[in-house]
């Protein structure tokens, strides 16, 4: 057991429940004495607070107080320790108490107030409110405690240890299945005794319209408790609700940004919409079928553990060779999404069902009604409104998803809230506000098709009544279709610079195995090296054949990514964490070590990628602080050049995250978020720009990385696209290699990239946990080696 990480845990989920619970009463109070139009007008905003994306309000935050933040010179707070992950939790969560807190003062009868009109302010509350409330704001702190001890995303973000990131990090390192159940036992036990607590005890929710009038409970609460806990809740929502959409509307890159970020996500727009409305309606199905079984409280337990356990499971359970093609298809993350997200609709469909007219359903049933005509004609009538409510949160929590599926996302699954986890976690915020701001889009797209639906025509009936199970119907097949799984590890290709593609490697953190492989490169023999997600370097012949591997001196902050082939036959490999360039051996001996951290000159911001030119200078891509290019000499003991800043002017960077060198020291710069390649002289003058976002030929999405080869051809690969695209020394389109898919020659994912000295194509493709080798035809390799080719 991990007793400091155990303590972390135990301190963020206290420390959030006692500030959670603190706000949610405050503002109940204040609810509690508003008359039932503005009630409701609070509430709905409340609601919305509650249902907020955790990393958009992450998102929100980093950019006030991060370490470059607008309010970090006046407020020098740092959200990136426990604090501040405690802040951010408990924003998102204190609503709970609200809800549970007003649902308990519906049992307040005004006679209770009226039998001593003297009794008011503090004395009310704690003589009556608080008694009241008691055992209900109890059960709230215990929920909300169990939800701020399973959260995954906030602290993953955020960089604080806790169980679930940890967990997270170290079977993404390990491969270790029984490790990581074993460390996640308090994740587990304190969701079972949170249902053995809920089983005994009924829990009351918030009506619209109160037991005692709201001018009463004002005159027993007192204006100054009433307009205290006014203030109080107005600020709590403005920081909870109001602050993250302010900040992402008004920042000015959100918009400058949203069309590139919605033209490469237009596969992940499209499949977040479609995956979270197919799963809400399998849900749906699901509980109107079985509604009656006794086992709603068991459901809530997928739910309450953290999501990234159940990755862990199903990868446990579904990556075998017989259940590849279920497990490489869109059909795992619908199942992840509804093992998780199924309580909400057995229990809403359950709590609906119950609360149906007894005499009608009676009536129905002497005249033949069968179970299908009863709830078409007699039930859905009144459980239609609330049912499709109910499917509307379900929609909303598989539309934000990310610690489900972040484990197990198969080829071409990859959702618009998994790419905006992704680049979140790596620091690009103005990227992930176009996103956030199109997730928000698509969160109110049913709605605008719900209130359209209705004023079509009267046949909308039809679907009210019968949509909810036709849906389900058409994209049942949509389960087992998908990438599919091929044990082959090679097989011929239709191009024109290769004949054949091979596989090396599967998933694991075996010898010779990979866990999301991030770079390659290839020495002076045609050996290859990878660097992956456990923070190992692995060697392999030509053939593909593991010959050894060294472990980098540190993976605690961050593991390792970019790498190259020096002058001298050496493996440079970057740690952007640690901010620092390693030269190795072939071997694995660490020959030399240098960077250190910051954003002047010469020094180190989250490098990304590493090349070196025909003079064995070694030249760094950075981001975040600064998007920049520095230029070193051999073993960075001189600072020889450095250009570049933020922005999409030309010249400008969005994230550099690829580059290559050509044999007149031209470079090739993958500058990512703005889906496009620019050409700088060896001086670092800019030459042209070509690229835009987009899925056609000639455009981008993501491109991580560049090679060029001596005929001038420029390959890029695209990490949004899962391809990688071929350009000519014009920078015209030739063809596309790849696309997604799980299969020899497609990719999910690819993030770089590297030539042999024949020629031939090694493929990071990371998310498919491999590498691919494309072997280059006979009469374009031997074009290349008549004058060598640059790696």
């Amino acid at each position: 057991m991990n007793w400091t990480l155990l303590q972390n845990s135990l301190l963020v989920s206290g420390l959030t429940t006692l500030l959670s619970v603190t706000l949610g009463f405050g503002a109940a109070l204040w609810l509690a004495g508003l008359e039932r139009t503005w009630r409701m007008r609070w509430l709905a905003i409340a609601i919305f607070a509650l249902a907020l994306p955790p990393f958009l309000v992450t998102n929100c935050w980093l950019y006030y107080l991060g370490q470059a933040g607008v309010w970090h010179r006046w407020l020098p707070l740092n959200i990136f320790t426990l604090g501040g992950t405690v802040w951010i939790l408990a924003l998102l969560t204190w609503p709970i108490t609200l809800l549970a807190t007003l649902g308990a003062w519906q049992r307040l009868e005004a006679a209770q107030l009226e039998s001593d009109m003297a009794v008011t302010g503090t004395a009310f509350i704690r003589g009556l409110l608080l008694p009241l409330a008691r055992n209900i704001m109890v059960q709230a702190g215990v929920l909300t405690f169990a939800l701020a001890l399973n959260n995954f995303a906030v602290p993953a973000i955020l960089q604080v240890k806790v169980f679930p990131a940890e967990v997270w990090v170290e079977f993404n390192t390990s491969f270790n299945t029984m490790a990581a159940l074993q460390q996640s036992w308090p994740m587990i036990l304190v969701p079972l005794l949170l249902l053995l607590w809920f089983k005994r005890r009924n829990t009351s929710w918030p009506t619209l319209q109160s037991t005692v009038s709201a001018k009463l409970f004002r005159r027993q609460l007192g204006k100054r408790w009433f307009y205290v806990c006014g203030i109080g809740t107005f600020i709590v929502i403005a920081l909870s609700a109001g602050l993250p959409i302010f900040q992402l509307i008004s920042a000015k890159r959100t918009w400058t940004e949203l069309h590139g970020a919605v033209a490469a996500g237009q596969g992940a727009i499209w499949t977040s919409f479609w995956l979270a409305a197919v799963s809400a309606t399998l849900c749906l199905v699901l509980s109107l079928v079985g509604w009656r079984l006794p086992v709603g409280l068991v459901l809530w337990l997928p739910f309450l553990v953290p999501g990234v356990l159940l990755g862990i499971a199903f990868i446990f359970l579904f990556n075998r060779p017989w259940l590849s093609a279920f497990y490489q298809s869109v059909g795992i993350v619908i199942l992840a999404y509804c093992i998780r997200y199924l309580a909400f609709g057995w229990n809403g469909v359950a709590h609906a069902r119950h609360n149906t007219d007894p005499n009608l359903n009676d009536a129905a049933r002497v005249e033949g009604a069968s179970w299908w005509q009863l709830l078409c004609h007699v039930q859905w009538p009144q459980i239609g409104r609330q049912v499709m409510a109910t499917w509307y949160v379900i929609f909303l929590l598989c539309l934000w998803d990310v610690e489900s599926i972040v484990l197990v996302v198969p080829p071409g699954g990859e959702t618009l809230a998994l790419r905006t986890f992704n680049l979140l976690h790596f620091g690009h915020n103005a990227q992930v506000n176009a996103l956030c701001l199109t997730l928000l889009v698509l969160a109110i797209v049913p709605l605008i098709l719900w209130q359209a639906g209705r004023l079509v025509s009267k046949w909308i009936n039809i679907f009210r009544r019968a949509g909810a199970m036709a849906i389900p119907l058409i994209s049942i097949p949509l389960l087992v279709t998908g990438c599919s799984g091929s044990n082959s590890t090679e097989r011929s290709i239709e191009s024109k610079f290769f004949s054949r593609v091979q596989v090396i490697g599967t998933r694991g953190a075996g010898i010779g195995e990979f866990n999301k492989p991030r770079s390659v490169a290839v020495d002076k023999q045609d050996n290859l090296y990878v660097v992956d997600m456990t923070g190992r370097v692995q060697k392999f012949s030509p053939e593909g054949k593991f010959l050894l591997f060294w472990q980098m001196p540190q993976t605690d902050l961050g593991k390792p990514k970019g790498m190259c082939c020096d002058k001298e036959g050496n493996i440079v490999v970057l740690e952007p964490h640690y901010q620092r360039v390693n030269h190795f051996s072939p071997e694995g001996k660490l020959i030399a070590q240098w960077g250190s951290h910051g954003t002047n000159a010469s020094q180190l911001t989250l490098p990304r990628c590493v090349a070196v030119n025909s003079h064995n200078d070694v030249l760094v891509t950075e981001y975040t602080l600064v998007d920049r290019v520095q230029q070193f000499s051999a073993r960075g003991q001189k600072l020889i050049n450095c250009f570049g800043q933020a922005g999409e002017k030309n010249g400008e960077f969005n994230r550099p995250e690829g580059m290559d060198v050509d044999a007149s020291d031209r470079m090739y710069i993958a500058d990512s978020c703005n889906h496009r390649i620019q050409v700088f002289s060896a001086e670092g003058k800019w030459l042209r720009t070509y690229g835009k976002a987009g899925t056609g030929l000639g455009e981008m999405s993501y491109p991580y990385d560049i090679r060029v080869d001596k005929a001038g051809r420029q390959y890029v690969c695209e990490f949004g696209n899962s391809r990688i695209q071929i350009f000519d020394a014009n920078d015209k389109p030739l063809e596309v290699l790849g696309g997604v898919g799980g299969a020899p020659g497609e990719f999910s994912n690819p993030w770089s990239i590297a030539f042999d000295s024949k020629g031939n194509l090694y493929v990071a493709d990371s998310q498919n946990h491999r590498v691919q080798k494309f072997l280059r035809k006979t009469e374009t390799a031997s074009l290349n080696l008549k004058g060598g080719v640059n790696r």
